[in-house]
């Protein structure tokens, strides 16, 4: 490990060297040099501060649970902005990647599987949170189910990598990603877009906000999608899939200030989507085991299977945050209720054969109390304190693998269906602080802890089977089950401010992620903890007069407990014997190149390794078709969903035309491959993506753009690796989106 973080820190010395050089005419950074910094209640979704000299814009960011300019903040924070994410064509979370290398969205039967520098999951089920938290206006969504988010009132989307171990809500080994809506404006201001697309796709877009009262701002945003075809067809029915039946969403905010010293901010949103997303299928140079099969080999989005995909998600939430400025002291608090049902059904042996199928449905309900105590800024010493409260409840009311063909348990013949029932219970307290001094001029040390107290429960679960003639197998009788979490986690950093421009840093933080149950599958037991421990070095420069913005990070992991998933008979389930090391470099630039050109560039190079990982399951291809499964040891392999690089680059060319300009923009994305299991079988080759836009933005607020996504029409695997069949498996993949383009028109005003 000393061996990573030495290479770690000469590297960011050669670089920091000759900026240092570069910059050593700038003054010393003072008091009064500092950027302004809103108040806690200020949300950073102000965002991106006007460009200043026609340099690069200032970044307001909330890493550290105050408004901040992100080139002050010792934390790797990737952020895009509105007019960003739309030039980039990034309409929902799963695209992120394109801007923010290193981060990855994966999605399975409706769920969110996002991953940030190779630490993530693929698990899926009752109660089970993901690796990577993702926050919407600072209110923590539990439910994978419920973060496959549509973008339309964005201001600003924050990826903070690496463990979250002391300031937000739930810990996060590997990340946090926090979306920021717009703040209602006393002002009338709105935009209204009509999208339509290949594959039919008709979307409006509509957000309108303005002042009701003299101390009363609010706002409404509406979003719209429907598809009148899929990318693919299933061959056994001719029904169209990976198709959008409908996706509606409206979010509101009621924004009340009656003095400059207080104000509420009440939000709530609904949404209900409907889609075939999890229209899988074998596996590309797969075969199917007998008596399944045959595989289906034609067009990449098309699928052969006797039962149709179908995933259908309602979700809304509710919360209501309050700050006041007391003068020597900041107050927020955040309390928030959310709720949510998915009901996802699909093949379970992907093929025609009249074998299996399975259904589920989840229903989630959170609740969350937040407080925190917030020091002014500017001073020689800033701290923020607070606890966190979190209540969450998701159960499968019916669960279910029917299994209409070949017999599944021999001893059982007349078996049709499977049943899980199972409700998982959290039940989370903690306390945490940070404080950054000001040693010297320039100089700042940081320190943070965290303690949290977690209780897990399995509540009233229970498995059984049921034969044709209506009568039932117990399985596993009821019983309820309790464990209880409790783990201190930190945050320690040290940064010097070498001049107005230029900071290095260097920290350490350790983050965790709570134990559980696995309510897919009650055999699979419990599962423990994992641990994060994570040492960073990196510098943060603005040069050239503000016309480059240019920063890099060396980073070492060491990962204990890695939770990772599991394929059984029946379902999934999560085990972490695993251990491992991962490592890497990441480096963004971000340019004006002249006042029509600007540039942005992001790299990341990670390597991971599990270095002691015995007992793994293993998938050996079978010369009959299917994969044996096994277990073995894969100490050494790769770590799974961890490419060696990935580079995103985005070139925007403004003309202006008349009163109006037109943009020119385009994004490259490369990919140098990933494994998706730990046995290292299956692997996404290295690929390249193109998107690229025209838009004419008229002097009057209409604007009209092309667009268009995956230009090189590359199939990547939303989800792919090995679905068990008792002893044996085959190989499931499911798509993600095709080449897509299409032309929007809008309004702003």
């Amino acid at each position: 490990m000393m061996k990573v973080i030495s290479c770690a820190l000469l590297a960011s010395s050669a670089l920091v060297a000759p900026l240092t050089s570069h910059a050593q005419t700038a003054p010393k950074p003072d008091a009064s040099a500092a950027p302004a910094e809103a108040d806690a209640g200020d949300p950073a979704s102000s965002s991106a501060a006007q460009q200043s000299g026609g340099g690069v814009a200032e970044i307001v960011v909330t890493a550290q649970r105050r408004s901040e300019n992100l080139q002050r903040v010792p934390v790797v924070v990737a952020v895009s902005t509105q007019d960003e994410l739309q030039r980039a064509g990034i309409s929902d979370v799963q695209n992120l990647k394109l801007v923010a290398p290193g981060v990855e969205v994966q999605s399975l039967n409706g769920s969110a599987l996002p991953i940030v520098r190779g630490v993530g999951s693929k698990a899926i089920g009752a109660g089970i949170e993901t690796p990577v938290a993702i926050y919407v206006d600072d209110v923590y969504i539990a439910a994978a189910t419920s973060t496959l988010l549509s973008f339309n009132n964005i201001a600003q989307v924050e990826v903070l990598k690496g463990p979250q171990g002391t300031l937000f809500g739930r810990n996060a080994t590997g990340g946090l990603i926090q979306v920021r809506t717009l703040e209602p404006t006393s002002t009338a201001t709105g935009r209204v877009a009509f999208t339509y697309g290949n594959y039919q796709k008709a979307r409006v877009d509509a957000y309108v906000s303005g002042g009701l009262t003299k101390d009363l701002a609010g706002d409404i945003a509406f979003s719209s999608t429907t598809m009148g075809k899929g990318y693919g067809r299933n061959l056994v029915n001719g029904a169209e899939v990976y198709k959008i039946d409908h996706d509606f969403g409206v979010r509101s905010k009621l924004l009340f200030r009656p003095s400059d010293a207080t104000s509420f901010k009440l939000i709530g949103d609904y949404s209900s989507a409907r889609n075939s997303m999890n229209a899988a299928k074998i596996g590309p140079g797969a075969t199917a085991p007998a008596p399944y099969g045959p595989a289906f080999t034609g067009r990449t989005w098309d699928i052969a299977v006797d039962e149709p995909p179908l995933v259908k998600n309602e979700q809304g939430g509710v919360s209501l945050r309050i700050d006041q400025d007391l003068g020597d002291i900041q107050i927020a608090s955040i309390t928030a209720y959310r709720k949510s049902t998915v009901y996802s059904s699909f093949d379970f042996d992907y093929t025609a054969t009249r074998g299996r199928y399975a259904e589920f449905k989840v229903r989630d309900s959170q609740f969350s109390q937040e407080l925190q105590l917030l020091s002014p800024s500017g001073g020689s010493l800033t701290w923020v304190a607070g606890a966190y409260y979190f209540k969450a409840s998701a159960r499968y009311p019916f669960a279910i693998a029917r299994f209409a063909g070949p017999a599944v348990i021999p001893t059982n013949p007349p078996t049709i269906q499977q049943t899980t029932r199972a409700e998982q219970k959290t039940d989370s307290i903690s306390g945490f602080g940070q404080a950054t001094l000001a040693v010297t001029d320039g100089l700042k040390l940081t320190a943070g802890l965290r303690y949290t107290s977690e209780k897990r429960t399995l509540a009233d679960a229970t498995q059984f089977l049921t034969r044709t003639d209506g009568s039932t197998v117990t399985l596993v009788p009821l019983y309820t089950e309790s464990r209880r979490f409790n783990k201190l986690t930190w945050r320690l950093a040290v940064d010097y401010q070498f001049t107005n421009d230029l900071m290095a840093y260097a920290s350490y933080n350790r983050g965790f992620k709570s134990g559980g149950f696995n309510p897919q599958t009650l055999t699979a037991g419990s599962f423990r903890p994992e641990v994060l421990d994570a040492y960073e070095v990196g510098f943060k420069s603005t040069l050239f007069d503000r016309k480059l913005r240019f920063n890099a990070s060396g980073y070492y992991y060491d990962y204990k407990d890695v939770q990772l998933i599991r394929a059984l008979p029946i379902g999934t389930g999560i085990y972490n014997s695993a251990k491992a090391e991962i490592y890497g470099v990441d480096v963004e630039a971000v340019a004006r190149i002249t006042n029509e050109l600007d540039l942005r560039v992001g790299y990341q190079y990670n390597h991971g390794e599990y270095t002691s990982f015995p007992g793994a399951q293993v998938a050996v291809p079978r010369a009959a078709g299917g994969y044996a499964i096994t277990t073995g040891d894969v100490s050494g392999n790769t770590t799974v969903l961890s490419p060696k690089s990935t580079l995103s680059a985005t070139g925007t060319y403004t003309v202006p035309v008349g009163g109006g300009s037109l943009e020119f923009s385009g994004t490259y994305y490369h990919n140098s491959g990933y494994f998706h299991e730990p046995d290292n079988v299956i692997r996404t080759p290295a690929y390249d993506q193109l998107s690229g836009s025209i838009q004419w933005n008229v002097e009057n607020g209409l604007f009209v753009q092309l667009w268009g996504n995956n230009l090189t029409n590359v199939a990547v695997p939303a989800v792919d690796g090995v679905q068990s069949l008792g002893t044996t498996g085959l190989r499931r993949t499911v798509w993600a989106a095709p080449r897509t383009y299409g032309a929007t028109v809008g309004f702003k005003f």
